[in-house]
Order: C-alpha cells, then sequence, then structure tokens
C-alpha cells in the first residue's frame, strides 16, 4: 500500500466541528420544536433542521479560524465544504449510511454523485491497490463537473488549491451523535487513510427536559395534545365515569353514616 501525503484537520478544529454537530442534531433541534410547539414524531421538517442548526454551529465554532467554509448550493441540498487552508484539503459533511448508500449504488448510477466527483477529482491517483480506477471509464474523466465547480466557486477556490479531498461521517441515534470519523476514499472506493474522531463526543445528559404532567393534569391537557377526537372523547368517558363513581361511593358512606 502507498503511504498517501495527507494530514487530517487540527485537534482543536476537530472537537469544534464535533461540538458543532453534536449540538446541531440534539439539543439546538429539540429547543426549536419545544419552542415552537412541534412534536417531534410528527415533524416533516426535523432532519431539515438538523442539518440549518449543525452548519451554523460549525460555521461559529470555527470563525476565525484557518478553516475556509462557506454555503454551497447544490440541486436539491445545500452544502457547508470545509478548506484547511494549511494542509490543503477539502471536507465535506454527510451521514455515515447516507455515504454507504452512494457507494453501494454507484454502478446504477448514469451521473456521478457530488461525492463521487469530488473523489475522482482530487483523489485520483492514491489507489490502494494496483488497479484501474472505476473512474478512467467514464465520459470526462478529467472535466470539472458543473456541481464540483459551483462548490469551488462558492468557496473562492482555485481547484488546483486541493490537494485531497476527504468526508467526514457521522452517526445519530434518537438525536444523539453516536460516532464521528473522516474518511480518506480512493476512486475505487476503499478507505486508504481514515481517523475516528468519536473520542470528542460529550455524552452529556440533555438540557432540554420534557414536562411531565400528573393524571390529574390530563382532561385538561387533551386540547394540547396531539389525540384524535375519538381518544379524546374515551379519555373524558374515563374520566366522568370515574367522578360519577366517586360521587356515588361518596353518597353511599353518607347514607350510612
Amino acid at each position: 500500500m502507498l503511504e498517501i501525503d495527507f494530514k487530517f484537520i487540527d485537534s482543536q478544529s476537530v472537537i469544534s466541528i464535533v461540538k458543532g454537530i453534536a449540538a446541531g442534531i440534539g439539543d439546538d433541534t429539540k429547543q426549536v420544536l419545544q419552542k415552537e410547539g412541534i412534536n417531534a414524531r410528527y415533524s416533516t421538517s426535523e432532519k431539515y433542521l438538523k442539518w440549518d442548526l449543525l452548519y451554523r454551529n460549525i460555521r461559529k465554532n470555527l470563525k476565525n479560524s484557518h478553516i475556509i467554509m462557506d454555503f454551497a448550493k447544490i440541486p436539491g441540498w445545500t452544502l457547508l465544504p470545509l478548506f484547511d487552508s494549511i494542509e490543503g484539503n477539502l471536507y465535506l459533511i454527510m451521514k455515515e449510511n447516507r455515504f454507504d448508500s452512494i457507494l453501494k449504488t454507484h454502478n446504477r448510477r448514469k451521473s456521478l454523485h457530488y461525492i463521487e466527483d469530488a473523489i475522482r477529482t482530487f483523489n485520483k491517483g492514491i489507489e490502494s491497490y494496483k488497479q484501474t480506477s472505476l473512474f478512467e471509464d467514464k465520459e470526462e474523466a478529467d472535466t470539472l463537473s458543473k456541481v464540483l465547480e459551483g462548490i469551488l466557486l462558492d468557496l473562492s477556490l482555485d481547484r488546483q488549491l486541493v490537494k485531497k479531498f476527504a468526508v467526514i461521517l457521522f452517526d445519530e441515534l434518537n438525536g444523539e451523535l453516536t460516532a464521528v470519523r473522516c474518511c480518506l476514499v480512493d476512486s475505487n472506493y476503499n478507505i486508504v487513510k481514515k481517523e475516528d474522531w468519536s473520542q470528542y463526543i460529550e455524552h452529556n445528559d440533555s438540557v432540554i427536559t420534557e414536562r411531565v404532567s400528573s393524571d390529574e393534569e390530563l382532561p385538561s391537557m387533551l386540547n394540547e395534545l396531539d389525540l384524535t377526537d375519538k381518544a379524546k372523547r374515551k379519555i373524558g368517558q374515563d374520566h366522568n365515569l370515574t367522578e360519577e363513581k366517586n360521587t356515588k361511593e361518596d353518597n353511599e358512606q353518607a347514607g350510612n353514616k
């Protein structure tokens, strides 16, 4: 295997990135949904909100650093590319399962995904095995796509300034960041160099708490819950039956005195 000249982002910047992702997909999203009175279970915007907030956090955390970043619009999505101006490497952030899906379906696509495009453009020639690159048989293999050209334009970067491309991958479960890693991938989709950033995840208890109500409060809260009319009537009937039963028992006890 070839020794590849590639240096990952410095640890202090990594910590800022990990913290930004963790807060964005966790407490920040919960806080916004609660403020707006939106039930996360039925939210159609939660997944987009998470990306907006983690991008915001990363931009804030890396402000005035050597990491160059700016929003980049691509068809159907918005990216926050990160460029390490010291090492000359470009980074994009993606969920682990999405990255796996891209790798598994590359043979079924007629055009390159922007991740494949970045790998093809900046990581060509670092193949870990002596075999032909998967991109050499594709048309215009040496031509910069409009999508990737737009990303570099939004960053005000010349193509020649970018030495290598790596992807920052993360996993989450129930709004909690569970894993983060950074991978350098060759044009045959082999991970030739990686760094585990999960050690920087702070597993703290959420500072956003949910209000728990006692049984006595439930009937008066029906209008604030996402219940069907049938369910509301059912709970109301049960509550009324309980009150009637209690009243009857009180009357009987009074009569026996």
